[in-house]
């Protein structure tokens, strides 16, 4: 309870904070919001975007995760991307997954029939199409490229999206990110997949490529 408390103090220091340094900027905020990136991420407690990449409110629509998936069969991740894209216009999607992603672990020691593990199970599908490059790999730095496949998998997924497909076929721009993020330095690691067509798509998947 006290950590609640903690909350709430906090929370009305802040805004007398703001209210006093940037007069009419809550106002401002309550009127719309005009976000520059939707921000697909994990929900480990370390991994905030505000605090990740420095921007001010209104800057970011958030959807976390366990693991930072993007599951087409899921209403709450179709909803979410709908809503950025079709009525935010919001020109940049980052996916972005990170070492030490307690998901991953999970992924590769077990599996069962709770809730987690069958969400993790979309997981463990990316492990299977590359088992062959991460069995090769000591523990960590299996459990770290599991992190940055899982990016490029759900990148994939939000790509071949009939929302974001429809969204570049009328000319509106879309830039779907993968990035991962270091725990341990704090810094952001671009994957080499950014795409901001079908065609660019396209062309660096193949027809070959599913998950």
């Amino acid at each position: 309870m006290s950590s609640i408390k903690q909350m709430l103090e906090n929370n009305r220091k802040w805004s007398e904070r703001i209210r006093k340094e940037s007069p009419g900027y809550l106002e401002t905020l309550s009127n719309a919001q005009t976000p520059e990136i939707l921000w697909v991420g994990c929900s480990d407690s370390r991994v905030g975007p505000d605090q990740l990449i420095g921007l001010p409110m209104g800057s970011v629509f958030v959807h976390r995760n366990v693991a930072n998936i993007f599951a087409t069969n899921d209403l709450n991740c179709l909803a979410v991307l709908e809503y950025a894209v079709d009525e935010l216009k919001v020109p940049n999607i980052v996916v972005c997954g990170h070492y030490g992603c307690g998901g991953v672990h999970a992924a590769l020691e077990h599996s069962g029939v709770q809730p987690v593990d069958l969400w993790l199970d979309q997981l463990r599908f990316v492990y299977n199409r590359h088992a062959e490059e991460l069995n090769q790999l000591p523990p960590t730095e299996r459990a770290n490229r599991l992190a940055e496949l899982n990016v490029e998998s759900q990148v994939h997924n939000i790509c071949r999206n009939t929302i974001v497909r429809e969204a570049w076929k009328r000319g509106q721009e879309v830039n779907v990110i993968g990035v991962i993020y270091d725990i341990h330095d704090g810094l952001l690691k671009q994957l080499g997949v950014e795409f901001r067509s079908r065609e660019a798509w396209e062309a660096h998947y193949g027809e070959s490529f599913s998950v």
